[in-house]
């Protein structure tokens, strides 16, 4: 009589590896198509003029750039993700439940856009509450990174040249909040302006991080050396 046999601790871990992968990436899919069935089309009744649509597009013109912001933000925090991700083969109770933390702010990020379109131009409340989403979501992505590298859960774990664009990022959102008191009415343009600043920034930072990386590397026209000295 065949037995079934227990499938390796490897299998198993990269099952759920997968499992945690198709669950983040759902939920990231889903929060991308809510984003855009918030843009709701003008209601102008029957035959209206093209100058009554124009009108009416450039009045929700706060919403579509809400939208693109929200739809950057996230198709950048699905990247991460799988950047951080890539090289964890097996599961760990902390990691899920930092990925957990993750795709809350994910999910919170529809709501969190609808209101940036529509009154993020009135309150700093608003500017407060979106980039207070975005800070859990990016504090979430740094936990997930200290976590597989802690534990020795990525197999190509190490600092890598792009690690402190996510920290820009983070502090951008986090002066984003003061600024949308400090300059009412202008807060989504605040918002922008910072994150501009940081990506840009964090450019820069990457590239020179990898030009230092590759000067300290040996070069290709060196011969190879003999480990056993001869």
């Amino acid at each position: 009589m065949s037995t079934l046999s227990t499938p390796p601790d490897e299998a198993v871990g990269e099952r759920s590896t997968g499992r945690l992968f198709g669950l983040s990436d759902a939920v990231f899919a889903i929060a991308m198509t809510l984003l855009a069935l918030d843009l709701g089309v003008p209601e102008l009744g029957e035959h209206p003029t093209e100058g009554a649509l124009r009108h009416a597009l450039a009045a929700q013109g706060s919403h579509y750039l809400a939208f693109l912001l929200s739809f950057y933000v996230t198709s950048v925090y699905w990247r991460r993700h799988h950047a951080e991700m890539r090289g964890v083969r097996v599961t760990h109770p902390a990691l899920v439940r930092r990925t957990m933390i993750l795709l809350l702010a994910v999910s919170a990020l529809p709501f969190a856009s609808n209101l940036l379109g529509a009154y993020g131009s009135e309150a700093g409340i608003v500017i407060a509450v979106y980039a207070g989403v975005n800070a859990v979501a990016m504090g979430a992505l740094l936990l997930i990174r200290w976590t597989a590298r802690h534990h020795g859960l990525d197999a190509g774990a190490g600092p890598r040249p792009e690690d402190p664009e996510l920290w820009l990022d983070l502090v951008a959102m986090l002066l984003a909040v003061p600024a949308g008191y400090l300059f009412p009415g202008h807060g989504v343009v605040a918002l922008m302006a910072l994150l501009v600043i940081s990506g840009r920034v964090g450019w820069f930072v990457t590239r020179r991080r990898r030009r230092r990386g590759s000067g300290s590397a040996p070069s290709s026209g060196a011969a190879p050396r003999d480990p056993s000295g001869g």
